[in-house]
């Protein structure tokens, strides 16, 4: 793993915090982030060194008011090639990912064998401007999503039995549109009480805690988002705590039984808040509580609704949550424990885009991580991994009698836990019994490697794969195979950072197909298979992606 060098002038605990947080989510791309500034009111602020920032458009994290700038400033820089004040911050930054994958895990759709390759071409550009006025910020971030190359089936969502097929979808397609638009206010010691306080209100992305629940995706090419209020206050010395109401942002055209098949590269179309929903939360973060251990617990609240262009299962959720977690050090072990509870309603339908029927929801997930960080050469580090999300117990009954058990990651990102998203995204947190093995290794600081292993089952035989929806508009959304195993994931992903302003970035999967994945069946909601519609294919998946990332 790459590591970044730690200041040694006004360092605080807290500052473990973050960069525990940010080497236990992106340990294959060396993203130690930088550790917190000290207290202002207390010490001289350092001269600042950054670590490099991820393979995804992130200009908006190159800039924060209360801690300083976490990453690296891009060597070719338009602030300054354009010669522009201080006051006011510009960057672009543009990915390019090609994406093949063979012997997809999906049954075959109508009409198209699935036996064959499918590829994609993903590109990401992004605006970023901000201008900064004492204590206040007015930023907007510009992003455009898009896909070239894709094959007829790549990426496509069946209609039922009514199918026509079209490349891409609403995770990788999002054309021109505003990620971002708010202002800000920050004071890093607010009424000279030593705490920092931040409060933001408009159109955001957001990462919080482990980002199981909360993200901004890194891998995939369309980002969540959220327009309403956050806060967050920061004790320099212990302890932050977040805070925020929001609405979802719709990304617009999309799949569902209202557009069953818009045309998302050349049909440009706003992105809007959906005012039928509510997401809502807040979590606080505690650092060294015992031995280095630190900690966090959160809580989330999702009412969702229906609008005119968005059905969905009006799903009514608490989740609660709780971590305790050690940084890794060089020659020390280290731990991650993370459990996330889930309670409400949600509706299911037998027929038709609108769910009726309500049903009681109670889920729960879990990820138990433990590591060692060798003292060698090329700094390796070994960890043991679990991750379960529970299931439906009949996923076929639609009745208000039932209880839905399958956990909603809501809007967390999963690829650092189970692999790439992008066309394959074989698996998430949901329905998920699965132990693992990670090693990582830099052979320089500006070359690192990932190897893993994890082996799948189903949390519960008798509930599907493929997402908290599991209908037949969600990919792989299979069921009625044999047995529940799924299968054994190799993967290997390496990352080079020629320098601050492009980093290039590789990755190559293997699953190995277990009774289950060979013989499972796309169906509808309700169970019946769809006409047409083929089992998976037997032989092993092999996905493969390069990528380069541009900033400047």
């Amino acid at each position: 793993m790459i590591q970044t060098k730690p200041r040694t002038i006004g360092y605080t605990p807290m500052k473990l915090i973050i960069s525990s947080l940010m080497i236990l989510n992106y340990p294959i791309a060396g993203l130690a982030a930088e550790p917190l500034n000290a207290n202002p009111a207390a010490t001289k602020q350092p001269t600042p060194t950054y670590s490099r920032a991820p393979m995804a458009a992130y200009n908006f994290m190159m800039d924060d008011p209360l801690l300083g700038n976490n990453y690296q400033k891009p060597v070719w820089n338009a602030h300054d090639t354009l010669g522009l004040p201080n006051w006011l911050a510009f960057g672009v930054e543009q990915r390019t990912r090609y994406e093949s994958l063979a012997n997809a895990f999906k049954g075959s759709q109508k009409g198209v064998q699935s036996q064959g390759g499918d590829q994609q071409i993903d590109l990401q550009t992004d605006f970023w401007l901000q201008a900064k006025f004492n204590k206040f910020r007015i930023a907007v971030e510009l992003l455009d999503a898009r896909t070239l190359g894709s094959d007829l089936n790549t990426g496509a969502t069946p209609n039922t039995v009514n199918y026509t097929p079209f490349p891409a979808n609403n995770a990788s397609a999002d054309t021109w549109d505003f990620a971002q638009g708010y202002a800000s206010w920050a004071d890093q010691n607010v009424l000279n009480s030593g705490l920092g306080t931040e409060l933001k209100f408009g159109r955001q992305t957001m990462d919080l805690g482990s980002r199981r629940l909360v993200a901004r995706p890194i891998f995939r090419n369309t980002v969540n988002n959220f327009t309403g209020f956050r806060t967050r206050v920061l004790d320099y010395e212990q302890w932050q705590f977040n805070a925020f109401v929001t609405v979802p942002v719709l990304r617009y055209p999309n799949y569902n039984s209202v557009t069953p098949n818009p045309d998302l590269l050349n049909n440009t179309k706003w992105d809007e808040e959906d005012f039928h929903t509510w997401f809502s939360g807040g979590i606080f973060e505690y650092n060294n509580i015992y031995k280095n251990i630190n900690a966090e617990i959160a809580l989330y609240q999702l009412n969702e609704g229906d609008s005119s262009l968005n059905p969905t299962r009006n799903r009514n959720y608490w989740t609660p949550t709780i971590r305790f977690f050690q940084k890794p050090t060089k020659g020390k072990f280290d731990f991650q424990a993370e459990g996330m509870g889930q309670f409400g309603t949600v509706k299911y339908a037998a027929t038709g885009g609108y769910a009726n029927t309500t049903q009681t929801h109670e889920a729960w997930s879990s990820h138990v991580e433990a590591g060692y960080s060798f003292d060698l050469p090329w700094s390796p580090r070994f960890y043991l991994e679990y991750d379960y999300a529970s299931g439906s117990s009949n996923w076929k009954n639609p009745s208000a009698s039932a209880t839905d058990g399958r956990f909603d990651p809501l809007y967390g990102a999963s690829d650092f836990d189970f692999g790439s998203t992008g066309i394959y995204g074989a698996f998430q947190r949901s329905n998920i019994n699965s132990p693992g093995y990670k090693i990582d290794f830099a052979p320089s600081k500006d070359l690192s490697f990932k190897f893993l292993q994890r082996l799948v089952w189903l949390a519960s035989a008798n509930d599907c794969w493929g997402g908290n929806t599991c209908t037949s508009g969600t990919q792989p959304a299979l069921a009625n195979g044999n047995g529940s195993y799924i299968g054994d994931q190799l993967g290997f992903i390496g990352r080079y950072n020629v320098n601050s302003s492009l980093n290039l970035d590789a990755g190559w999967y293997h699953l190995f197909k277990g009774d289950f994945a060979k013989s499972a069946h796309t169906t509808t909601n309700t169970g019946a298979y769809l006409a047409g519609i083929n089992p998976t294919p037997g032989a092993d998946t092999d996905y493969f992606y390069l990528e380069s990332q541009l900033r400047f």
